[in-house]
């Protein structure tokens, strides 16, 4: 049985949400693993900055919780990112995995869509790891503040794990 084999076509089936932090100017890890600093993601794209300051997490699980709650702005016909606008203002995009739209959606489901609102520690995207894995592909998941300039900067948290819902990431608003 497969990851996706266990939700419905209606998709009736949804994960739990995680406890996450509320706290203005605070950005959750969406996932349970170890630390990867944004400049050592085998894509240059994130370990030049282009994308904003962040941190990636080479975790465990299917599922990619909310960082923050705020506003789906953004999301990708192949279920792979999702970028949002915090209700405090950040603008954070969440990506699963390096090279993965290559898989032309294929493992991934997305549990919102452009306009919703989401509250920190909601299931966004399902992912299947082993999938990713088997084809090769790096599961590290992303997580980056594109407006981090307007914010006043970004400060990553200390230590080598986190776990999902844990603060991530937090900016000066």
């Amino acid at each position: 049985m497969g990851l996706f084999d266990r939700f419905s076509p209606a998709g009736a089936a949804r994960p739990d949400s995680v406890a996450a932090s509320q706290a203005p100017g605070t950005i959750c890890a969406p996932l349970t693993g170890s630390l990867v600093q944004v400049k050592d993601v085998a894509d240059p794209v994130f370990s030049q900055g282009m994308l904003g300051p962040g941190l990636g997490i080479s975790g465990e699980g299917d599922v990619a919780y909310a960082p923050v709650s705020g506003t789906v702005i953004a999301t990708t016909s192949t279920s792979h990112a999702i970028a949002l606008k915090a209700d405090d203002g950040a603008e954070v995009l969440l990506h699963v995995g390096v090279d993965t739209v290559a898989l032309r959606g294929r493992g991934f489901k997305t549990l919102v869509k452009q306009g919703d609102h989401v509250s920190a520690g909601d299931p966004l995207i399902l992912f299947d790891r082993s999938l990713i894995r088997e084809r090769g592909l790096d599961d590290t998941v992303i997580v980056t503040v594109t407006n981090a300039d307007e914010l006043g900067g970004v400060s990553p948290v200390e230590g080598a794990d986190v776990t999902a819902g844990d603060a991530l990431l937090t900016t000066a608003c």
